[in-house]
């Protein structure tokens, strides 16, 4: 099936009709170029609108401007209906990049050298979730984050005990801090979502033959939910630990009592560092990874915060490539990783700041898992059933509530592709 016909069934699905105007415009008056950076990181605008600034100046016939887009999912989608896709993308990498992806309306950046760049494992990420094709590389990681355990160095020194390196290890450090009245973590369920990362990095290190390759298998109608009971055992056992009001608060109530030294541990992705660091300038981090029952099964999640791409047949190619090299370039992936406290995605280059060194290792070792999470259709609705299952804890009804939502979604969307 050709492109154009695959991208005529994507505007299909949409409710529209007729042909797919990729790119931005020139300037019909002899000005330079202009592109647009649809970018969704709130966050980091200052500093893509820097980047942009560099760029134009370095390149006088080509002017980037940045339009930040917080829901950029479904403003591309809108885009899409409107023929109107932007030259240039950041995009968060999970399930609707992939369900993008899939359609074919973003470019194969298979057909340069850009990937050669990046690091082995963290490039691996991205084509797991979805592709254009066969061998295509519809994504470049700029960034990545990694899930495991935020811990407070002073209180850890101050109780005496170390990060562990097993399950049993885990278990025993939890029943340590609270005997000595320090709760092992802070907890804000209130969120549906905040349950995810605890899901994710428990999965990392049972799902030994990969996360990716268990929910590709998964998606052909093999295995169950049920092979995940044991993660669920254990995020019960994880949430039955730490502060009684977990319900009561949410995302941001948790950084902030976490920041304030009300717990040893938070099991959060690394984007949370920059929010507790937000309340308490001088808390003292560490990470780690969430331990397996066997240390050498140990994984770091890590999703690619921000990915960079462009639609399938850009009207300005050569030009939109130069501005996606100029993103890509050390310098660069160190300002925004420095600033947003993630990990650089180039060979060579590694996480500077003391609060990550803990998760380095794994991906030097290429010890590294994609999200669980990230593999669900929207529609499933994950995050409200987890909510539900740490509140009950009966970890067979959510098994089942799984398969039973898991197969009907992806039913219905095998169905209409």
């Amino acid at each position: 099936m050709s492109s154009i016909t695959r991208r005529g069934l994507v505007l299909g699905s949409l409710g529209a009709a007729g042909g797919l105007a990729l790119g931005g415009c020139s300037s019909g008056s002899g000005g330079p170029m202009q592109l647009e950076l649809f970018q969704f990181k709130s966050e980091a605008i200052k500093l893509f609108d820097k980047i942009c600034e560099q760029f134009n100046a370095a390149n006088p016939g080509t002017q980037v401007n940045q339009n930040f887009q917080a829901d950029n999912i479904t403003a591309l989608r809108v885009r899409l209906v409107k023929d109107n896709f932007p030259d240039l993308i950041t995009i968060n990498g999970d399930y609707g990049y992939g369900s993008l992806a899939k359609t074919n309306v973003f470019y194969d950046f298979s057909k340069t050298s850009l990937m050669e760049a990046v690091q082995p494992g963290i490039g691996e990420i991205l084509p797991t979730l979805g592709t254009g094709g066969e061998g295509q590389v519809n994504g470049l990681p700029f960034a990545n984050n990694g899930s495991g355990v935020i811990y407070n160095v002073d209180v850890f020194d101050k109780a005496g005990v170390k990060p562990p390196t097993t399950w049993a290890e885990f278990v025993e450090l939890c029943d340590e801090l609270t005997a000595k009245k320090i709760d092992p973590f802070t907890w804000g369920f209130k969120d549906n979502w905040t349950g995810a990362p605890m899901f994710s990095s428990i999965s990392a290190g049972h799902l030994t033959d990969g996360v990716a390759a268990w929910y590709a298998a998964r998606a052909k109608g093999e295995h169950s939910f049920t092979d995940l009971l044991p993660v669920m055992e254990k995020m019960k056992k994880l949430a039955g630990y730490g502060n009684k009001n977990k319900y009561a608060l949410g995302y941001n109530d948790a950084n902030q009592a976490f920041a304030k030294g009300e717990a040893a541990m938070y099991l959060h992705g690394t984007y949370a560092i920059p929010a507790i660091r937000s309340y308490n300038k001088e808390i003292n981090l560490g990470t780690f990874a969430t331990p397996a029952e066997d240390a050498k099964d140990t994984k770091v999640v890590s999703g690619v915060d921000v990915a960079l791409t462009m639609g399938v047949e850009p009207r300005h190619e050569a030009e939109q490539l130069a501005f996606i090299e100029h993103l890509m370039k050390p310098a660069n992936l160190k300002a925004y990783c420095d600033e947003q406290v993630a990990f650089p995605t180039l060979k060579g280059m590694k996480a500077t700041d003391p609060a990550l060194q803990g998760l380095v290792p794994y991906f030097d070792r290429n010890q590294v898992s994609t999200y669980s999470d990230h593999n669900f259709p929207q529609a499933v609705t994950l995050n409200a059933y987890m909510q539900q299952f740490l509140i009950d804890g009966d970890a067979k009804k959510f098994a089942s509530t799984l398969d039973e939502q898991w197969d009907k979604v992806v039913s219905r969307l095998q169905r209409t592709q």
